[in-house]
């Protein structure tokens, strides 16, 4: 009896490494194809200076990008705030670094909006849109949630991912920010990055 309950025990525990590693590959895949590329520019993106998005944007520089939208209540504009602060603080390291609000709202979140409302934070925040299809297409590319929940019949807000996506140099993901984190670890995340971390 004793014998067949340690069977099951060690059965148990190699099937949860077993699992374990097998996800972590998963997973592993899922950041590793999480990048910004070359392959951006088929995604026809625009900035709100009506530029295309391509590789030249973020070629040779590390890149922190944010998705949200400008109906957005609170999130959005919070975390546009804590954008303008890490520019400030990285003082004259922030010009190795691009900084990228991506509207998940493109229906309404036109190119003369978009250089509107970020004027209003800070002038280094490159904003981007597209069509809906381009938009949704680079979301799925980016792993970024976004789910439209509407209000009554035509008002709708958007519920998304609200963590900032840190790139290197070659365009490979590094990590998330987030707002909750003291500056001082985001300063020290994205110099790292700078510095080829």
């Amino acid at each position: 009896m004793k014998s067949k309950l340690i069977k099951i025990i060690i059965l148990f525990i190699v099937s949860l490494v077993l699992g374990t590693v097998f996800f972590s590959f998963l997973n592993k895949d899922k950041v590793d194809k999480l990048s910004l590329s070359k392959k951006v520019e088929k995604y026809n993106l625009i900035t709100h200076k009506n530029e295309n998005f391509n590789s030249k944007f973020f070629s040779n520089h590390p890149s922190l990008m944010f998705f949200g939208f400008l109906n957005c209540p609170d999130v959005c504009p919070f975390t546009l705030v804590k954008i303008s602060e890490i520019i400030n603080k990285l003082k004259d390291h922030s010009k190795l670094v691009k900084f990228y609000f991506v509207t998940v709202d493109p229906e309404r979140d036109k190119i003369l909006d978009l250089k509107e409302y970020l004027n209003t934070f800070n002038s280094d925040i490159i904003g981007i849109t597209g069509s809906s299809n381009n938009i949704e297409n680079f979301l799925k590319h980016m792993h970024v949630y976004k789910k439209k929940i509407y209000l009554d019949e035509s008002n709708y807000t958007i519920d998304h991912s609200s963590q900032m996506l840190l790139f290197d140099k070659k365009g490979n993901f590094f990590g998330t920010l987030s707002t909750n984190e003291k500056i001082e670890d985001i300063l020290s995340k994205i110099k790292k990055v700078i510095n080829g971390a």
